[in-house]
């Protein structure tokens, strides 16, 4: 009777177990989604409260239609820069454990509180003011160039007529002409009558509304593969580093990245046409997408509509920008100058002995970046298929980029959502922990206590010619 009694209970206990995992995981991934989103609103309110690194543009000008609506709920003591760096790091590494629990779990969580708490993020830092850096004033002053002032931002640089604008003090690209995409600045254009704050506003509401697309892009993309759109959506979206880098910095990266992964959805339901037609807009947003174009467009089933529907796309592209700008192109050449200390090509330049990236560096991979392209055109070519190429090719631009930003992890990892090759997701891994490592808080510190610091006279000119775009 014992015996039965005992076998009766472990049975029991044996049904009970299941249940409580299957309790456990869905609460552990929205607690770790709900701590990313914290995470995001920590960094968010520190960053409004006082003049700090975080909100550069706060260093000039402290409006309080930049800080509302968290402007006033901050004690008004400020913190040091020290206590900001070591806040900011515990709340990234935080952050990080958070979304590698989150993406372990993701797929034991309804889609629906998955893409709820990606959107109370998105919004959080919708309401931020821009963080770490201030490119989104330069997007508002290349706009008002052309729509207010009637300057060419592609033939002209803002110093040559934008010194009594207001956005003049709390933009930094005055030596530039814009490396921005014709179609971006097209559609920035009709913001700029909103005046300054008007335009900063409306950028990021427009900013907000893309981002939302690229997530739910990422979920279609996901079922139509057969990957859990959970586990794909938190990947690509929650990122800390895209999350307070990007998204916080208000960059317009996704405003690319929605018409990239339009074209491989479209390529996936057999709509060429259409998709082939966004890869060109995504090229005419930025113009590094361009490299991608041969491969999208070989990679489908279809090649016939593919080539139609790029070049009727390209071809009304094309005339819209040229009536607006004339056949002048962004500043690519000026900006592919730019170099960042521990970017890959910065570094391999200095173990070689060059002192970072020089002239002779930059060539090289160059011609890397150009022989990828060729490869990959050819493998999409001979597999109809566009994604696993496309991934690879992304890859090699950000390896081979002298100037990386943490944010670029964005153009990567919808591709290691979507691609199943293990060498590709070790590479790609290898690539995000060092644009992790590098972009960290108190980083260059570290690298220096151990001595890797490729710096030297390289370095210096670079630092210099950044300097001169800048003032």
């Amino acid at each position: 009777m014992e015996a039965a009694v005992t076998t009766a209970r472990t049975r029991l206990r044996r049904r009970r177990l299941p249940v409580t995992r299957a309790m456990l995981a869905p609460a552990g991934a929205s607690i770790a989604l709900g701590a990313i989103a914290a995470g995001c609103l920590l960094v968010v309110l520190a960053s409004v409260h006082g003049r700090s690194f975080l909100a550069p543009t706060l260093h000039r000008t402290h409006p309080g239609w930049m800080t509302w609506p968290f402007g006033d709920l901050w004690s008004r003591h400020r913190p040091d820069r020290q206590t900001l760096q070591t806040g900011l790091l515990v709340a990234l590494v935080g952050m990080t454990a958070c979304y590698l629990l989150a993406l372990w779990l993701a797929p034991r969580v309804r889609l629906a509180v998955v893409g709820g708490l990606v959107a109370l993020t998105y919004v959080i830092l919708f309401l931020s003011p821009p963080l770490l850096l201030t490119d989104v004033f330069n997007y508002v002053e290349y706009s008002r160039m052309g729509a207010i002032h009637g300057i060419n931002p592609y033939t002209h640089i803002p110093a040559m007529g934008m010194r009594h604008d207001p956005v003049w003090k709390i933009s930094n690209w005055h030596h530039l002409r814009s490396p921005y995409g014709p179609a971006f600045t097209l559609m920035t254009y009709a913001l700029a009558p909103l005046g300054v704050a008007g335009a900063y506003w409306g950028y990021k509401a427009l900013l907000l509304g893309v981002s939302l697309a690229c997530a739910w892009l990422v979920v279609l993309i996901a079922r139509r593969l057969g990957r859990s759109p959970g586990r794909a959506v938190v990947l690509v979206m929650l990122n800390p580093l895209v999350l307070i880098y990007g998204a916080g910095g208000q960059h317009m990266d996704p405003f690319n990245l929605v018409f990239l992964l339009a074209a491989i959805y479209l390529g996936l339901t057999y709509r060429e046409a259409i998709g082939s037609a966004a890869v060109a807009a995504a090229a005419a947003v930025k113009a590094s997408a361009a490299a991608l174009v041969p491969v999208a467009v070989a990679g489908t089933h279809r090649r016939r509509q593919s080539l139609v529907g790029f070049a009727v796309g390209a071809a009304l592209l094309g005339a819209a920008v040229l009536v607006a700008f004339g056949p002048h192109l962004p500043a690519v050449r000026a900006q592919s100058r730019l170099v960042t200390p521990y970017s890959i090509p910065n570094v391999l330049g200095w173990l070689a002995g060059q002192g970072g990236e020089t002239a002779a560096v930059r060539s090289v991979c160059h011609a890397i970046l150009a022989l990828a392209v060729v490869a990959c055109t050819v493998w999409a070519w001979r597999t109809r298929d566009m994604i696993a190429p496309l991934g690879w090719l992304t890859l090699a631009t950000v390896v081979t980029l002298g100037w990386d930003m943490p944010w670029y992890l964005l153009w990567l990892l919808p591709f290691v959502a979507f691609v199943r090759g293990r060498a590709f997701r070790i590479a790609s891994v290898v690539v995000a922990l060092w644009l992790t490592l590098q972009w960290l808080p108190m980083s260059s510190r570290a690298a220096h206590a151990l001595g890797l610091s490729p710096g030297g006279h390289v370095w210096k000119q670079n630092k210099e010619y950044i300097h001169s775009l800048l003032h």
